[in-house]
């Protein structure tokens, strides 16, 4: 396997997950966020999918079986239904996309993890001992994301957690009480403010996504459409409670073609940064892109389906947008752009996958896309993507390599490229991001447990069947296989958030009610 902490010599920039703000900010372009050392104190994993480039899953060694450790119960909590006239639900475990967070403070590694108990926890890595919760008034669906106090009055507020919910239990739509964005302090769990979630013409109030900090403000995507730049730090009274201070706003809630989605137009994915742009997908049928400074929309691709999945971008400077099938009359799967382009002629690719009807949905992706360009050092090796699709199969592509056919788009736009396709593995499908880490991809599906797969690299020559170019362009070429290794037991229920790796362990809730840490047993 290869070592995954190999990539700390690879890359140097500043990391959005902590650190001083300057007195005066600029907004000029961010390079790609830095990753974290493995070994001393500090934000680790701070958002879905790492950081603001959404494509840092964790550091290594991987462990080399996925034995249960320990687990923590994480129950079940009542929610609304999705409209009025629905019945509330009983709903266990841990959901999309529920992703753990890792902090290391006094030389201790600790877990974040929401549930859907209402309730958000600090887990000790060694043990398992929930050192405290906070209690949502709904249940947690985000992933949590944690920054460095860059002003902290002491110990407790060091670091700075936020977290977002359903609207709240019992609630109604309308009720004015709705604020399911909040903040703790990462030593106590004592709130510090809670964001109100305005009511719009979408039919949630919900905060699925999570936002990232940097320059002094957190950045996030709530359902009703509004998307906000926030001072964490600088807050005033609301309802008996704290609220943040908004810097800058702005509604999304796409146009008259979103007529048809009846008012499922949501912003429920994670916003992304790129270059001096924050990429955000949304319910309405649109990737968004938004100037960092004022949220201005600059750019504005639309698609037409639900999208839920965050848009990741490449070290290429592209975003790999998940499509839902819904709303739109080709297939869903995943639609490559370039957004330094028009929109109209943005498209580089597209990757289709197959119809299938599964709960609520009918094909395509509500996870997102896993990419290794943050694992592979000097990009000495080809660029993949993997990614769950709801067709039941964990898929495995090329980034950069077409395979000489060519498919209709979401909307049946013909003859777009498609890249090849290197591994096709039935999993039961799911809606988990899984992790590609090296040589090794980590999946969370339906079918109940984390599987393992042993990417495998081959020298080959130019020209030879299957041959993929190193990603730096250096001449080399490699054949990729990809081959299942390891599994963990069967857990009582689905997987359907994302796990997070770090230093042997893979950490991810279930469906089942619980928990789990998972590596090798003594």
């Amino acid at each position: 396997m290869l070592v995954v902490a190999l990539l700390l010599v690879w890359r140097a920039a500043a990391c959005a997950c902590g650190g001083s703000t300057a007195a005066a900010v600029t907004y000029k372009a961010v390079p790609p966020a830095a990753p974290p050392a493995l070994a001393g104190d500090g934000v680790k994993v701070g958002t879905f999918l790492g950081d603001y480039s959404r494509r840092f899953y964790g550091l290594g060694p991987v462990p080399k079986r996925l034995d249960v450790l320990w687990k923590v119960s994480l129950g079940s909590g009542w929610t609304s239904g999705k409209f009025a006239a629905d019945p509330p639900g009983k709903w266990a475990g841990s959901g999309w996309t529920g992703m753990p967070g890792i902090v290391v403070d006094g030389g201790r590694t600790y877990v974040l993890a929401s549930g859907y108990d209402h309730r958000l926890r600090k887990i000790d890595a060694a043990t398992g001992r929930v050192v405290w919760t906070y209690q949502f008034d709904d249940i947690i669906k985000s992933s949590p994301s944690v920054f460095e106090n860059p002003q902290p009055t002491g110990a407790d507020d060091r670091y700075i957690v936020c977290a977002g919910s359903r609207r709240g239990y019992p609630l109604s739509l309308s009720s004015p009480d709705v604020a399911s964005y909040r903040a703790v302090t990462f030593g106590s769990g004592k709130e510090l403010w809670r964001l109100p979630v305005p009511l719009t013409s979408c039919y949630s109030r919900d905060v699925d996504g999570s936002g990232f900090f940097m320059d002094g403000r957190q950045y996030i995507g709530v359902e009703s459409g509004w998307f906000y730049a926030l001072d964490p730090l600088k807050t005033s009274a609301w309802n008996g409670f704290r609220q943040p201070q908004v810097e800058a706003q702005r509604l999304l809630l796409g146009d008259a073609r979103a007529a048809s989605h009846h008012g499922n137009v949501c912003l429920e994915a994670s916003p992304a940064a790129l270059g001096d742009k924050l990429y955000v997908t949304s319910g309405a049928g649109h990737v968004y892109g938004m100037r960092r400074r004022d949220l201005k929309v600059v750019w504005d691709y639309y698609i037409g389906s639900d999208i839920d999945g965050t848009a990741v971008p490449t070290s290429r400077g592209d975003l790999l947008v998940p499509v839902e099938k819904q709303y739109i009359k080709g297939q869903g799967g995943v639609l490559c752009v370039d957004p330094s382009k028009p929109p109209g002629k943005a498209t580089k690719w597209y990757f289709p996958t197959g119809n299938r009807h599964l709960g609520e949905w009918l094909g395509g992706l509500i996870g997102s896309v896993a990419i290794n360009d943050d694992y592979n050092p000097g990009g000495k090796l080809p660029a993949l993507a993997a990614f769950t699709a709801i067709d039941g199969y964990l898929h495995v592509i090329a980034q950069d390599v077409m395979s000489g056919a060519t498919v209709k788009g979401p909307n049946l736009e013909p003859g777009l490229k498609t890249p090849v396709e290197l591994a096709r593995i039935w999993n039961g499908g799911g809606i988990s991001t899984p992790l590609l880490v090296g040589d090794t991809i980590i999946a969370g599906s339906y079918d109940q447990r984390i599987t393992m797969y042993h990417v495998d690299f081959a020298p080959a020559q130019k020209g030879a069947a299957g041959a993929l170019p190193s990603a730096n362009g250096d001449g080399k070429y490699w054949t990729v296989s990809v081959t299942k290794t390891v599994q963990s037991p069967f857990f009582g229920g689905g997987i359907e958030s994302t796990p997070t790796l770090w230093d042997g362990r893979v950490y991810v809730g279930c469906r089942d009610g619980w928990f789990y840490c998972l590596g090798e047993k003594p």
